[in-house]
């Protein structure tokens, strides 16, 4: 019997690890060294892990997308802003469409956008496109995630998402920063 509690007590503690590794209540997060690739019909990408940042893909770059195995497309831009139905041609291509729309200018990112895009990270299939016209805001948003929901370190975080395409969205992803740090 005490062999048994012995073992369970072990297969519990590590379960409980993964947990707070999975979900952002550890200390320290761990993400892999972004990588840009290139995919004709889109500007270069950023891939961390399973995670692939991007501008906007053409038709044929989803194509080779999801022939490449990715699950979900996760599109940042608001209806307007693509002329072609990106919906319809991801799902006719069997992957999966998420939209947390970012119209630009991007004057703020709000609770909403970071809850769709915390749901996105925790049931999503893998791997992802996550997109916007350059990669900036959607980059962004990660930002904030990994800060808010992942508790990372801000400049750690910040670095991250300025290799993954961040530019003019970083001030107003250190203006919800200040706001949080205000409210605390």
């Amino acid at each position: 019997m005490r062999t048994c509690m012995t073992k369970l007590t072990k297969r519990c503690s590590h379960v409980l690890g993964m947990i707070l590794f999975l979900f952002g209540c550890g200390s320290q997060v761990s993400v892999p060294e972004p990588k840009t690739i290139a995919i004709e019909g889109m500007s270069p990408g950023v891939l961390v892990g399973d995670l692939l940042f991007a501008g906007q893909p053409s038709a044929s770059a989803l194509e080779r997308l999801a022939s490449d195995g990715y699950r979900t497309v996760l599109s940042t831009r608001s209806v307007n802003e693509v002329p072609w139905n990106e919906q319809a041609k991801v799902e006719a291509l069997g992957m999966k469409f998420v939209s947390i729309p970012m119209t630009p200018p991007v004057n703020e990112i709000t609770d909403e956008q970071v809850r769709g895009f915390a749901q996105l990270m925790q049931k999503a299939e893998r791997p992802i496109v996550l997109h916007c016209g350059s990669g900036n805001r959607v980059s962004g948003l990660w930002a904030v995630w990994l800060i808010e929901n992942q508790n990372m370190n801000i400049d750690q975080a910040l670095a991250l998402a300025e290799k993954t395409g961040m530019k003019g969205v970083r001030a107003v992803v250190e203006k919800r920063l200040r706001s949080r740090n205000n409210e605390s």
